[in-house]
């Protein structure tokens, strides 16, 4: 299958991203990787990269009068995310040999092949990264409150089938996330993300991933235990972690890299001590092709 990834990136998560593209060209260097840079640093920087899977957008090419208007309204996480849906269909519009498109995010991981996502469920014209809330300090009343709020799904890795069903739900997402992409959690709406609980109600051929070792995030990491098995990270059923999803991470600096989601749990897993050991070699390598540039974080950065 013809297949490629799309992410909407700015420069205060260009560290992490970079270690996200050099992950997956380990893993899967046929599939080329779309990105919509929404600063011009970002685009800078990505250029000097020359990795060749790398396609770059600047945004001003997708802006239109509406999306400007917007832009005003809305803050950087929410004008990012509105863009999401819309990046997609643009490219999956301007590439129609395209038979998917999927949307990662940049604190994504990569490590081992993801096509068998793809390969498990191929009739799938959606495919959707549950977001189960596990974390086993909480109280089930908490936990139920916050999957209301944040809703079923994680919408860190989400992919499209070039059919009628793919593209008509990815156009009912656009529109949606158009009309309101808040960064509040609300019942039914959070972001872009509350929307993907109404797709399967409302569309055909709509599934859950299915694959084990998909977006594990410190939402549910707990259910989980990692091992090293033969060169490559396992889960607790022997299944190959494909991606892990770092969330939560602000870079301060390349001796302060912290934890906004897990300053009190003592159980992360070691693939984060793995990803810690790897970001600064990251920002080194960035500081010596742009050594203008200025990714870090605020110390006082917990969004």
């Amino acid at each position: 299958m013809t297949s490629a990834y799309c992410t909407v990136l700015s420069k205060g998560r260009l560290y992490q991203a970079v270690a996200l593209f050099k992950s997956l060209e380990q893993v899967d260097q046929d599939s080329p990787i779309f990105i919509l840079c929404m600063d011009e640093d970002t685009h800078r920087v990505l250029q000097k990269l020359k990795m060749k899977q790398l396609n770059l957008v600047p945004v001003a090419a997708l802006e239109n009068e509406l999306l400007l208007k917007l832009k005003e309204t809305r803050d950087q996480s929410e004008y990012c995310w509105t863009m999401k849906p819309i990046f997609l269909q643009a490219v999956l519009n301007s590439n129609p040999e395209l038979e998917r498109v999927t949307y990662i995010d940049g604190d994504l991981f990569f490590y081992a092949d993801p096509s068998p996502i793809f390969e498990n469920q191929p009739d799938c014209s959606v495919l959707l990264s549950r977001g189960d809330i596990v974390i086993p300090s909480f109280e089930k009343e908490q936990i139920d409150m916050l999957q209301r709020l944040l809703g079923r799904y994680n919408s860190g890795f989400i992919s499209f089938k070039h059919d009628d069903a793919g593209t008509d739900c990815l156009g009912w997402w656009k529109e949606r996330c158009l009309e309101e992409c808040k960064n509040a959690p609300g019942e039914g709406k959070f972001g872009d993300q509350g929307y993907l609980d109404y797709m399967s109600e409302l569309f055909p051929n709509v599934c859950d991933i299915t694959t084990p070792g998909v977006n594990i995030g410190h939402w549910n990491y707990g259910q989980h235990t990692f091992s090293w098995n033969d060169g490559r990270i396992v889960l607790e059923d022997g299944s190959p972690l494909i991606f892990y999803h770092f969330s939560g991470y602000r870079i301060v600096s390349i001796n302060e890299i912290k934890q906004i989601h897990e300053t009190t749990r003592t159980d992360l897993p070691f693939v984060h001590e793995l990803y810690q050991e790897t970001l600064p070699h990251i920002i080194q390598h960035m500081q010596t092709l742009d050594p203008e540039f200025n990714g870090f974080a605020s110390k006082d950065d917990n969004k």
